[in-house]
């Protein structure tokens, strides 16, 4: 068809001429070519006098996104022979200029200002719809807000979206949640806890559900600004947004609460949360499968139960490792050990001993030297932690000998 367009046999129209040029670049390898027919089909247009709209304009633009290097100074002489004919740029017109100048691989060509230039022309003004791809300026904008880690830029752009009826310009359900979920994912990063934390009970769930990365991006904002304590309050959120599911958010939930030790009031509040993670292994959520039992889920949770002081129900974890395959740390026998002595349990601090010589564990003996030493123990208790390390060391030579041979 561009052949029969040269050679004069066609005439086209404007709408055929905008698809030739949308076209063009996929008809040619390299970048020069590519430009060299965007300039050979603009010429043809002028001479069939066919009159460049919006639409022509942007689809050189969006051309030129495929054209590498040449792109920057051969969008900007387009976007002033669009203005030299009077034609007002759109919401795309300028989405396609910020996909030129910021590219993913942009870092080698040169810092530029052009989303700065952007906002400062479009700040305050309030647009319709005229091209299909208007919808993708605000979502692709604040990934360029993203990547700057500008969040005085994203504000700017978040608050364009209140001008005249410009919401109506985000697009449909998936462009409105990665225009949000880029803001969010910003304002975790850069802004104070108390900011974020207003933003969130703004933005959601009224305008935007997060998915697990943006939960997980919250978490990690609180963790930064040490506000772990509101974990148990995000935690419902989790569950009421549906992301109960996703393994390495709820692991992360309960690595954040077990990390280190907090005030009591903070530590009971943790207990009663990780009580309410537990549930998501158990049976699920929403009819999902219940999610598989981690070595450190579980010992998190019994960390959690241990020192809010609920030991019934942090044994009670604690068998579950055998259930589920599962080996317990040093670490938590240690801190179980620590409970028991507080306590003066010589019995619990005798099945600890027992519980680590059913997994045969290579502290067994560490264990029991140390319930000999700080705990008073009765003669028959003493008997039965005897009895514990015959059976350690015969387990131990078993292996021993097994590696030897």
């Amino acid at each position: 068809m561009y052949a029969d367009l040269l050679n004069n046999r066609m005439t086209a129209d404007v709408h055929t001429f905008n698809a030739l040029l949308a076209a063009a670049p996929n008809t040619r390898e390299k970048y020069n070519e590519k430009w060299e027919l965007i300039v050979e089909t603009l010429n043809q247009m002028s001479e069939q006098k066919v009159q460049p709209n919006l639409l022509t304009f942007n689809a050189v633009l969006k051309s030129l996104r495929k054209c590498g290097s040449l792109a920057r100074t051969q969008s900007l002489q387009t976007l002033n022979e669009m203005k030299a004919l009077g034609i007002e740029p759109c919401l795309a017109t300028f989405d396609h200029l910020l996909g030129i100048f910021y590219k993913a691989a942009s870092s080698v060509r040169g810092p530029t200002d052009m989303i700065f230039e952007v906002l400062d022309e479009i700040e305050g003004k309030s647009f319709v719809a005229r091209d299909p791809d208007d919808v993708y300026f605000f979502s692709n904008a604040m990934r360029v807000c993203l990547d700057l880690k500008d969040v005085e830029l994203a504000y700017r752009l978040h608050q364009l979206l209140g001008e005249g009826e410009n919401w109506k310009l985000l697009g449909d359900a998936f462009q409105q949640s990665v225009f949000y979920g880029r803001f969010f994912n910003l304002l975790c990063m850069m802004e104070h806890i108390d900011m974020v934390m207003k933003w969130y009970k703004d933005l959601i769930p009224s305008l935007y559900y997060p998915n697990s990365q943006g939960m997980m991006d919250l978490l990690q904002a609180l963790d930064t600004d040490s506000r772990l304590d509101l974990i148990p309050q995000i935690w419902k959120d989790i569950k009421q947004l549906g992301h109960t599911n996703k393994a390495d958010l709820v692991e992360e939930v309960l690595a954040l609460m077990a990390r280190d030790k907090q005030s009591p009031e903070v530590q009971a509040s943790f207990a009663d949360c990780s009580l309410a993670v537990k549930s998501v292994y158990e049976v699920g959520d929403r009819g999902r499968t219940a999610l598989e039992w981690t070595a450190s889920a579980l010992g998190n949770i019994t960390f959690l139960l241990l020192r809010a002081g609920r030991m019934q129900e942090a044994w009670g974890i604690l068998q579950l490792f055998k259930a589920n395959n599962r080996i317990p740390g040093e670490a938590l026998l240690a801190e179980f050990l620590e409970c028991a002595k507080e306590r003066r349990d010589n019995d619990l601090a005798i099945d600890l001993v027992k519980l680590a010589a059913s997994f045969s564990l290579t502290t067994t003996a560490k264990f029991a030297s140390r319930v000999k030493e700080e705990f008073l123990l009765s003669e028959e208790q003493k008997k039965s932690l005897e009895e514990l390390d015959v059976l350690s060391s015969d387990s131990s030579g078993s292996d021993s000998d097994s590696d030897s041979e």
